[in-house]
């Protein structure tokens, strides 16, 4: 079955429906220097209504790093500066925005994602390839080859740290035969001679 090709855009008619510089991107920006535009900034981001809404996102658990990439980034394309200010300027709303945080006492972290995992699942993926790789060498089984076995679907359970060190502080459950004989050899304390069984 033929597909028709007369319907479709033609390829990089997007660049043609709109005048070069219709759009604000395209024209000169009004905001020139990084000084300006960390003024401008300044100035915008103290206004107590804005830094208020903004406390509050980042209060209720919205990382710091989002939102200054939303903020410079929707001026980037208002045409209010270039799209290289913003990457200078974007560190430099962040610290402020750390700052009124810990003025406040708010809680606040600058990205969603945790570095130290990142490592730690790319470490495991790696182990984990070596012990297969390394399993799959070995021509007899033995003791050492089952520990490897062991550790290679230990890591692919991914357990995180925290999950082993709560396991370790959890007491130990006693067997069902010795919880049977300590219910067993409790008397209760009220029971006397004439007291009903």
């Amino acid at each position: 079955m033929a597909v028709s090709d007369f319907g479709a855009p033609i390829p990089g008619n997007s660049l043609f429906t709109h005048a070069p510089g219709e759009r604000p991107w395209e024209r000169p920006t009004e905001l020139n220097t990084v000084e300006d535009t960390i003024s401008y900034y300044m100035t915008s981001l103290s206004q107590e209504d804005v830094l208020d809404d903004l406390m509050v996102a980042i209060e209720s658990g919205i990382a710091i790093n989002p939102i200054s990439e939303a903020i410079t980034l929707s001026q980037v394309m208002r045409g209010k500066h270039t799209l290289d200010v913003a990457l200078v300027v974007k560190p430099v709303i962040m610290e402020f925005l750390a700052a009124v945080a810990e003025s406040n006492n708010i809680d606040y972290k600058f990205s969603n994602k945790d570095p130290q995992a990142e490592l730690d699942t790319k470490e495991r993926s790696r182990v984990q390839m070596i012990l297969q790789g390394a399993l799959a060498k070995t021509k007899q089984e033995d003791s050492g080859t089952e520990l490897l076995g062991e550790i290679s679907e230990f890591l692919e359970k991914d357990v995180g740290r925290d999950e082993v060190m709560e396991a370790q502080d959890m007491p130990a459950e006693e067997p069902q035969e010795m919880q049977d004989v300590e219910q067993t050899e409790q008397a209760p304390e009220d029971m006397g001679l004439m007291a009903r069984r």
